[in-house]
């Protein structure tokens, strides 16, 4: 089985006396050529988003407003991070499973891809399908 990678990312934020600077860029605190970004927010109380593994796709998360937390799941190991900064970034290999949850009302989560999205052949979304495709080395 593939070693799976997650760690956090330091983005870094530029104080100016007219405000906050929050800077990402390809090569520096983001390791991979950026092809998409979405954002999530407006998540309602205890509803989680995620809840699936990539298949291709790298990312960073970062909140750019209030906070959740992102459980990540590499199929032998789980770690949750509280993700409560804009100047913290959470990078995800391919094949993570991630749940986030905890939301509070005024979270925005960022995500930003190192690939364009293929709906139909990027995403698992059933973690028995994933833990399978994880073992037979997908």
């Amino acid at each position: 089985m593939k070693d799976r990678k997650y760690y956090l990312v330091d983005i870094r934020c530029v104080e100016e006396t007219d405000g906050k600077l929050i800077v990402a860029e390809s090569g520096n605190q983001i390791p991979f050529d950026i092809k998409r970004m979405f954002c999530v927010k407006d998540v309602g109380a205890g509803q989680e988003r995620g809840t699936h593994a990539t298949k291709k796709t790298k990312l960073i998360l970062i909140p750019l407003a209030g906070s959740c937390e992102v459980e990540v799941d590499t199929g032998s190991k789980k770690e949750t991070f509280l993700m409560d900064s804009p100047t913290r970034g959470l990078y995800l290999d391919e094949m993570i499973w991630r749940t986030m949850k905890n939301f509070t009302p005024d979270c925005v989560m960022l995500a930003l891809a190192d690939r364009v999205f293929d709906a139909k052949n990027e995403t698992y979304n059933d973690y028995n399908e994933f833990i399978e495709a994880l073992r037979a080395g997908e």
